[in-house]
């Protein structure tokens, strides 16, 4: 829905046209795409992955969620201060140059695909209850049939991306509503089947807690922090909200704050109640007979549930695959990918005598990326939701950086409250990441490796005379050479420190993983150190970049031109 805004990325003014207006996104929508993205497959399987630590387990919950809170609070506060369809792309190539963007773009990219792949992983093994052979072997990977199953599923979520924008938010927004409703269902049925008893409330022996550091690896071992992610989608389409009565920043405030505080309710309440049902605990991680088992225990409920299993997962994948859509148009504008991924004069439709923009080609791009990724993993949801949640992470960090750095007017106050709460989301991934599995971590570093070394490599690769990429066929600026000189453009050296820092921080990680957990902990004051240094040295050379360089000293003037 990016029509009422211009294509120089300037908004237009309040209140010209009202039809624009009315296509603009309200309060309503916008909380659907929040609850459309984050209410997915992560939910169940992270409470029966963490219902042996008892109600320890609500730590993790509460801890993850409160980093959530001040990441969220960090975005929306760039949102608000400078909206923008496809921000998380455009703004930090507004302030730190495009190879930081590049950065940003590699994991954004391979994050929000690998969500869409994942939640397709998941359907498929719901289906799989029906057609065992969709599986070799349960819970893990997926058989041939079960691969072309999620493929099929991934083009589903293409297709219905190609609706005209209202059409789609309707639907969206109905998903979200139903996926509430069923989770309330059926958390009230757990609690009125269960049987709790001091013993499983409070084990005798159970994991550290947020002490020790025993809550920081189940923050992406687990998938807690994947049941929490998807809060920014209303920010991913912070210059298409409705600017009259409220406005637009209070629309953004109440879609994602509200989001987050009614999710992490119903994740309590979920964890709580799985506590009366220790039968369930049998199930390896993401075993799809978990919901039969459930099924068995609270009866009718049970099959709303199984419902929910198939639409909850599609739904989140919708959402991401729409909000991609927007920010690879916004790459693709900046030259940083091939330039007819964009959405241009000539490539809209027109239903009803009103054109919309289809972004057709990148939703089939994105398909077939996401089939390439599908079969890479050979359908194991565990390892992709590891890729997942640790880029979210990295896509995460950077719009505290991007805060401060472009430092929009506010108050002093305001101005000090948004460099405490970058400051403390920057450090805060910084110890998550350290603490993280260390499989995990390396998956999700060589992903976003990969990714960026691609973006980077092809257009260098445009001047040979490969097929499909070779001779000018693939249209993006060059950047490659731009690495060279980090030592002097400090655009350049703002990618050099972002990469040092993050392949500093999984060395780290790997060098220590076999220490004892008092020494690690020891070890994550250093982490800090290193997070803060790199943080303000990040903000220091985007706003090198961003200063306009001195003009020259007049010279002698030319003979020619008297």
């Amino acid at each position: 829905m990016a029509l009422p805004e211009a294509r120089d990325g300037t908004r237009q003014a309040a209140g010209a046209g009202g039809g624009d207006e009315a296509r603009r996104l309200s309060v309503h929508e916008l909380a659907g795409l929040a609850v459309g993205g984050m209410i997915g497959s992560g939910w169940l399987f992270a409470s029966l992955e963490s219902r042996h630590r008892g109600l320890a387990a609500l730590w993790d919950w509460g801890l993850c969620g409160a980093m959530m809170v001040v990441l969220a609070a960090v975005m929306v506060e760039l949102g608000t201060a400078r909206p923008k369809t496809g921000g998380l792309i455009f703004l930090p190539l507004q302030s730190s140059g495009t190879l930081v963007a590049t950065v940003m773009a590699a994991g954004l990219w391979i994050f929000y695909l690998t969500n869409g792949v994942s939640e397709s992983l998941a359907t498929t093994k719901v289906f799989a209850l029906s057609f065992p052979g969709l599986l070799h072997s349960p819970g893990k990977e997926l058989s041939g049939w079960g691969l072309a199953c999620a493929t099929a599923l991934l083009a589903v979520i293409a297709a219905v991306n190609l609706l005209p924008p209202r059409p789609f938010v309707r639907i969206v927004l109905g998903l979200a509503v139903w996926k509430v409703l069923a989770l309330v269902l059926v958390v009230v049925a757990l609690f009125r089947a269960g049987e709790y008893h001091r013993a499983e409330l409070y084990p005798a022996a159970h994991d550290p807690g947020p002490g020790d550091g025993g809550a920081l690896p189940a923050l992406v071992s687990s998938s807690m922090l994947f049941a929490y992610i998807g809060f920014q989608g209303p920010l991913d389409f912070a210059g298409n909200v409705k600017r009259e009565g409220i406005g637009e920043a209070a629309r953004l405030r109440r879609a994602v704050y509200g989001t987050l505080a009614g999710a992490t309710a119903l994740y309590f309440a979920a964890q709580v109640a799985l506590l009366g049902h220790p039968e369930l605990s049998g199930y390896p991680a993401g075993d799809p007979h978990v919901l039969t088992g459930i099924v068995d225990r609270v009866g009718w409920p049970g099959y709303v549930l199984l419902a929910d299993a198939v639409v909850a997962p599609l739904g989140t994948g919708l959402v991401y695959a729409h909000a991609l859509t927007r920010e690879v148009d916004t790459l693709a504008k900046a030259h940083l990918t091939h330039r007819g991924l964009q959405t241009a004069s000539g490539r809209s439709l027109t239903v009803r005598g009103r054109p919309y923009e289809v972004y057709w080609k990148v939703l089939l791009v994105n398909f077939v990326l996401g089939s390439v990724i599908l079969l890479a993993v050979r359908g194991t949801w565990e390892t992709i939701t590891s890729v997942n949640g640790i880029l979210t992470l990295v896509v995460y960090a950077m719009p505290g950086v991007v805060l401060v750095a472009l430092g929009p007017a506010c108050s002093r106050r305001r101005e000090a409250v948004r460099g405490i709460l970058a400051r403390t989301g920057f450090l805060t991934i910084a110890l998550v990441l350290y603490w993280a599995e260390s499989s995990r971590l390396w998956y999700g570093m060589a992903a976003l490796m990969a990714g960026f070394l691609l973006l980077l490599g092809l257009p260098a690769l445009a001047r040979t005379g490969l097929p499909l990429v070779g001779r000018g066929a693939y249209d993006a600026k060059e950047q490659l050479t731009l690495l060279r000189q980090w030592r002097t453009n400090p655009a350049a050296g703002a990618a050099v420190l972002l990469l040092g820092y993050l392949a500093a921080l999984t060395a780290l990680h790997s060098l220590t993983q076999q220490w004892p957990s008092d020494a690690r902990a020891g070890t994550s004051l250093f982490v800090l150190v290193l997070a803060a240094a790199v943080f303000e040295g990040l903000v220091r050379l985007s706003r090198r970049h961003r200063r306009p360089e001195p003009a020259p000293e007049p010279g002698p003037a030319d003979p020619v031109s008297r």
